[in-house]
């Protein structure tokens, strides 16, 4: 494979299972060295193992995304072991699917600070720490648009086409409208994507690109703690809930995390370093929008 990311460090939270290692993996294959920020040891341990069988760096770092000190000891741990950060992936997450009135305030609260919450304070860290990382003459030439007089803003500025950094959220096609059955975890996707729009402008005067991937359904342990939570509210049988959304699919597949890694490796890459402020659905056609 085409080692696009060679010399690249990658963190990837929420890389033990699922979507998360597939991503690390593939970010692994294409050159990255990665850091699998995950909040269970033992997958962490393995996910890093199969890194490095690849013949990557990896580090194993538990972690609770949710826990803002943490995540700030963990962004100084990783520029001491690798000495920089090139790429963040914020995949870690948490689903519930409950109706919206017998939703509690401790349950809305543990979606809201993994998925939302904890995103946030991930990207904050990282963006601070690749910022330190562009060089001083390119930071100096760099003044936000949004405090430029008109003439300044209407003169020609410095044009710099390097990349210093690419961050990558994982929202749902959840966060493209409402769901009675996950208010909670659909709100958390909803705010993924502005909070990327949001940071896609704040870091463009740094060259760092911010972009959002919007998945459909992707057959992992989340996925199947979704089909059993429906199976029990409908009294289906496991398997039903999830067969019958790939039935409304138009490619009539799920998607599988090489889907989604793909996706992701190219956000990483050069290729995309035009690319900012975007949230890309990886679902089969389900949502178009």
């Amino acid at each position: 494979m085409e080692q696009r990311l060679a010399g690249k460090v990658a963190i990837v939270t929420g890389a033990g299972q699922g979507i998360g290692k597939g991503i690390a993996l593939r970010l692994a294959r294409e050159g990255a060295d990665i850091v699998i920020a995950e909040y269970n040891p033992q997958t962490a341990g393995d996910a890093a193992k199969e890194v490095e069988a690849l013949g990557r760096r990896a580090l194993g770092y538990p972690v609770d995304i949710s826990n803002v000190d943490a995540v700030k000891q963990m962004v100084k741990d990783v520029v001491a072991e690798f000495g920089h950060i090139d790429i963040l992936v914020n995949n870690a997450g948490v689903v519930q699917t409950k109706p919206m009135l017998d939703l509690s305030v401790a349950e809305w609260d543990r979606v809201i600070n993994v998925n939302q919450r904890g995103m946030f304070f991930c990207l904050q860290a990282v963006a601070a720490q690749m910022i330190e990382q562009v060089p001083e003459e390119v930071k100096a030439a760099q003044v936000p648009a949004d405090i430029m007089s008109m003439k300044e803003a209407a003169e020609p500025q410095p044009v710099n086409t390097t990349s210093y950094g690419k961050i990558v959220n994982l929202s749902s096609i959840a966060g493209r409208r409402g769901r009675p059955l996950s208010t909670h975890y659909a709100a958390t996707k909803a705010a993924v994507i502005n909070i990327t729009q949001s940071a896609a402008l704040a870091l463009a005067p740094y060259n760092i690109n911010v972009n959002a991937i919007c998945p459909g359904i992707v057959p992992t342990p989340m996925w199947e703690e979704i089909d059993r939570d429906r199976a029990d509210l409908f009294d289906a049988k496991p398997g039903e809930a999830m067969a019958a959304f790939i039935n409304t699919v138009p490619l009539k597949r799920a998607a599988t995390a090489e889907d989604v890694g793909g996706v992701v490796a190219f956000f990483c890459s050069p290729d995309a370093d035009y690319i900012t402020g975007q949230a890309l659905n990886v679902d089969g056609g389900f949502e178009m929008n």
